[in-house]
Parts: structure tokens; C-alpha cells; sequence
């Protein structure tokens, strides 16, 4: 699967499994949801993290290679599985 956008200028992808795919692959991804910025990557120790607004908050995923529970991390009380679809890509 590669990993690409709705169109060429679009900051959306087409589907959750296109997320799935690029955190599988363990790409670090910027993400934007509710006008906040994400960042899903990992930290100087290779741990994955998700830090709010460049370091405002950080969180410490129990298991690295989870994929699932990135997706189910809760952002403004919703998965950010269920939200895909308003999720904002600012950069992969």
C-alpha cells in the first residue's frame, strides 16, 4: 500500500488504513486535530511518543510496535481511529 493523499494538494489521506500503514512503518507523522498539533514519533531512546503542540504534553506508549494503540489514543474525548477523517496531515 502507498502511502498518499486524497489528491496531490489535498492535507487529508483516504483512509484510516493509510494511517495505520505509515505508523506500521514507523514514519513519524504531524497531524493536526481541532486546530492542535500532534506529533506521533518516537523519542531519543527510540520509545513511541505523541507530543501535544511541540512538547506542551508528551506521552509514552507502552508498546512501541502497537499501531492499535496509537489509534486508540484519546484525543478531545474521541480515538483518533474515529476521527481520521477531520485529521489534518501538516507533514510525513
Amino acid at each position: 500500500m502507498v502511502v498518499r493523499r486524497v489528491k496531490a494538494d489535498s492535507d487529508h489521506l483516504e483512509s484510516l488504513e493509510q494511517l495505520r500503514f505509515a505508523l506500521d512503518v514507523r514514519m513519524e507523522v504531524q497531524i493536526k486535530i481541532n486546530d492542535v498539533e500532534w506529533y506521533i514519533g518516537f523519542d531519543s531512546e527510540g520509545k513511541r511518543i505523541i507530543s501535544k503542540n511541540n512538547g506542551d504534553f508528551d506521552y509514552h506508549f507502552k508498546d512501541t510496535d502497537d499501531v492499535d494503540e496509537i489509534l486508540d489514543y484519546v484525543i478531545d474525548g474521541k480515538k483518533i481511529r474515529d476521527q481520521w477523517q477531520d485529521i489534518v496531515i501538516v507533514a510525513m
